[in-house]
């Protein structure tokens, strides 16, 4: 065992494979081969809807798409911020095959992670997930490489946009 005050008797999240029943209280998982595509462009190419994200309700509210580019991370990882977007869901979509890691937890009815709740996904070879609104989550977590991803959300241009909180630091390590 590691001898890392910074890591030794923190709350810890085991990783688990992203996989659809799991993840299900989060959001749901994005991946092209979960539905079958639609031939559009005069049959020059297919389309996969894979997610459908509501509209936020807040005057002013436009979606917003946005590509971030990670720096690979190493586990175990201690996690100390975790961030959540009340008003709108969010697509996260690996653009090339990163593996990646989201670690996820519920509100606790009063606007903070309720860390009883906290699991951590490892998701290999793409993909993605759509977070329910007001779930709490870290920022992309990169393995391996760097990484590129698409990020929609709805977007009022407030502080309420993206909340982040400091929690007590949890340590992720591989399942």
């Amino acid at each position: 065992m590691s001898e890392n005050p910074d890591i030794e008797g923190r709350l810890e999240a085991r990783l688990v494979p992203a996989t659809t029943a799991p993840f299900r209280p989060y959001g749901h998982l994005v991946s092209a081969s979960a539905v079958d595509p639609v031939h559009v462009n005069a049959g020059t190419a297919l389309r996969y809807d894979i997610a459908r994200i509501d509209a936020d309700t807040r005057p002013g509210s436009r979606l917003v798409a946005s590509v971030f580019e990670t720096a690979p991370q190493a586990l175990p990882l201690v996690v100390r911020l975790l961030e959540r977007h009340a008003f709108s869901q969010q697509a996260i979509v690996a653009m090339h095959s990163e593996d990646f890691i989201l670690a996820v937890c519920l509100d606790d009815g009063q606007g903070h992670p309720d860390l009883a709740t906290l699991r951590a996904f490892h998701f290999t070879g793409g993909g993605g997930v759509v977070y329910r609104r007001g779930i709490w989550h870290t920022p992309i977590i990169g393995l391996g490489g760097a990484g590129r991803f698409f990020v929609q959300s709805w977007q009022a241009g407030t502080t309420e946009d993206c909340e982040e909180q400091f929690v007590g630091p949890f340590v992720i390590r591989a399942g």
